[in-house]
C-alpha cells in the first residue's frame, strides 16, 4: 500500500503530538547548547538584555493516557498576528544578543562544514529497480536516480540543476508505477507550496505530454497499467480528489471525492498495491483529533462508502493485499490496529489484531506478508514484527538506542527499507530481508 501524501510504497504513519515531543525537546536542547556555547566562549562579560515576555495560556489534553499541559499552544498558529509579533520580538532579541559577537563568523564556518554532507532518500523498489533522491555535499539540489538491482549502477533520471541559473528549481518523486516504467515527479520553484506535476517514461528517459499545472497537490497515484492516475488537488473551496486518464486533457478529469469539505481539511487518496482498492482519508487539520476513512472499489468504479466518519478519533488505513488495516487511537490511547473486511465494513465486524500497549504506536507497514509496527518507548524507537493474525514474531535489531524512520516496502515482496540514526550513528538506510530477518547497509551518510 502506498501512502497518499508521498511516493509509492511508503509506510503508513500515524504521528500524534506526543510522538513528536522527543524531537521538540531535542531541538530545544541543541539550541540551548549552541547559545550556551556562544556565551561561554565570549572574551568579556555580557550585559544580557531581558528576553521579551511570552504569554502563558494553558491547554490541557490527554495523549497516550497521560494529561499534558501545553502553555504555548497559541504559538502553533503561525499566521496569527500575536504569533508574528512574538517571532519578530524573539528575532530582535536574538540579534541584539548575538549579532555583534566576534565569534559568530567562526561558528558559522564550523556549522557550514558540519552540515556540508551528502543526503540520500529512502529507496522505492518497483519492477526490480530502486528509485531514490540524492544530493552530494557539493551540490545545491537533490537529483532523482534509479538503480537497476540492489547492487546495480546509479543512473540519473532527473537533474534539476540545469532548470534554473540560481538553482532555485527543485524536483521530487511523487509516485512510481509498480513495474518501474512510469514515474510522477514534482517541479517546485523556491519554497512554494505549489508545484508542477510531470510524468516521466523511465525506459525512454523522457517526459510524457501529460502534465499538471502549478497548484497544491497532496499526492499522485499511478494505476498499475498506467491508464490513469488519482490525485488530490487543493482548490479554493478545499481539497478534492480527481481521476485523470493518461493522454487526455486535464479539463476532462473527473472529481471523485471531497465535495462539501472546506479548506481547513486535508484529504488524501491512496491506492492499494494491486490497484483494486482506493482509500480516501479526511483529516481535520494536520494535528487534529479526528479523521475519516472512505473506500472505493476501483475495479467496480464505486460507489464510495464510509468506513468510519462518525468517531472523534484518529484513523489511518492501508491494505495488506485485499485486507484493510486501520491504525487508530479510538478506545486505545497508545494506538492499536484493526482489521476490516471492505465487503462487510460494519463496525461490529471489525477485528482487533494488535491491541494497545504501554508504548506509543507511531506507525505500521505491511511488508513481505508481515506487519512492522513502529513504537516510541522511553524516547527510543522500537520496531516489532507481527503475523497478519497479530502474533508477535520478533523485533528488528538496531546498533544502538536511536530513531527509526520507516519501515517501507510492499506486502507482496520480501524486502523492506528503513533509516536509523542516533547521537553516535549518522543517518543510515538499511535493507531488511523479511524471510531471513537480516539487515544490510544500503546507504550511509558520510559525516566530517
Amino acid at each position: 500500500m502506498r501512502k497518499a501524501s508521498s511516493i509509492r510504497g511508503t509506510h503508513t504513519t500515524f504521528y500524534g503530538r506526543g510522538a513528536m515531543l522527543a524531537q521538540v525537546r531535542l531541538a530545544g536542547v541543541m539550541a540551548a547548547a549552541l547559545l550556551t556555547g556562544f556565551v561561554a566562549i565570549a572574551a568579556e562579560p555580557l550585559n544580557l538584555p531581558k528576553p521579551p515576555p511570552s504569554k502563558v495560556q494553558e491547554v490541557k489534553e490527554v495523549l497516550h493516557g497521560v494529561e499534558i499541559i501545553d502553555r504555548y499552544r497559541w504559538l502553533e498558529d503561525q499566521n496569527a498576528p500575536e504569533t508574528r509579533e512574538w517571532i519578530d520580538a524573539q528575532n530582535k532579541y536574538t540579534e541584539a544578543l548575538l549579532g555583534t559577537r566576534k565569534e559568530r563568523e567562526a561558528l558559522r564556518e564550523r556549522l557550514s562544514q558540519l552540515l556540508k554532507i551528502d543526503t540520500i532518500g529512502m529507496p522505492i523498489e518497483a519492477g526490480g529497480k530502486y528509485f531514490f533522491s540524492k544530493r552530494l555535499a557539493n551540490q545545491d539540489l537533490s537529483i532523482i536516480y534509479v538503480r537497476n538491482g540492489v547492487k546495480g549502477k546509479d543512473e540519473v533520471l532527473i537533474d534539476p540543476h540545469p532548470l534554473s541559473p540560481d538553482k532555485t528549481v527543485s524536483v521530487g518523486m511523487m509516485d512510481v508505477a509498480s513495474d518501474g516504467k512510469l514515474m510522477a515527479y514534482s517541479v517546485r520553484t523556491g519554497g512554494e507550496d505549489e508545484v508542477v506535476v510531470k510524468f516521466f517514461d523511465v525506459e525512454a528517459r523522457k517526459d510524457l505530454p501529460d502534465s499538471f499545472p502549478r497548484a497544491r497537490y497532496f499526492g499522485v497515484q499511478i494505476k498499475p497499467d498506467h491508464s490513469g492516475v488519482f490525485y488530490t488537488k487543493f482548490d479554493k473551496a478545499g481539497p478534492r480528489v480527481y481521476y485523470h486518464v493518461m493522454g487526455t486533457p486535464m479539463a476532462e478529469d473527473v472529481e471523485l471525492f471531497g465535495k462539501g469539505y472546506g479548506p481547513d481539511k486535508i484529504i488524501s487518496a491512496s491506492l492499494s498495491e494491486n490497484g483494486r482498492h482506493l482509500l480516501f482519508t479526511v483529516m481535520y487539520g494536520s494535528a487534529a483529533k479526528k479523521s475519516e476513512i472512505w473506500y472505493m472499489d476501483v475495479e467496480k468504479k464505486g460507489p464510495i462508502v464510509p468506513i468510519v466518519n462518525d468517531i472523534d478519533a484518529r484513523f489511518s488505513g492501508t491494505f495488506a493485499g485485499d485486507q484493510l488495516l486501520l491504525q487508530t487511537n479510538w478506545e486505545a490511547p497508545n494506538g492499536r490496529i484493526l482489521k476490516v473486511d471492505v465487503n462487510q465494513p460494519a463496525r461490529t465486524d471489525w477485528k482487533e489484531i494488535i491491541p494497545t500497549g504501554k508504548a506509543a504506536m507511531v506507525g505500521f507497514s505491511p511488508v513481505g506478508g508481515k506487519l512492522f509496527v513502529n513504537y516510541l518507548e522511553d524516547v527510543n524507537s522500537r520496531v516489532k514484527i507481527f503475523s497478519p493474525q497479530g502474533q508477535h514474531l520478533g523485533d528488528i535489531s538496531f546498533p544502538s538506542i536511536g530513531t527509526v524512520s520507516g519501515v517501507s516496502g510492499w506486502w507482496s515482496k520480501p524486502e523492506a527499507f528503513y533509516s536509523f540514526s542516533s547521537f553516535l550513528v549518522p543517518s543510515t538506510i538499511y535493507r531488511y530481508d523479511v524471510a531471513q530477518g537480516e539487515s544490510t547497509e544500503w546507504a550511509r551518510v558520510k559525516v566530517p
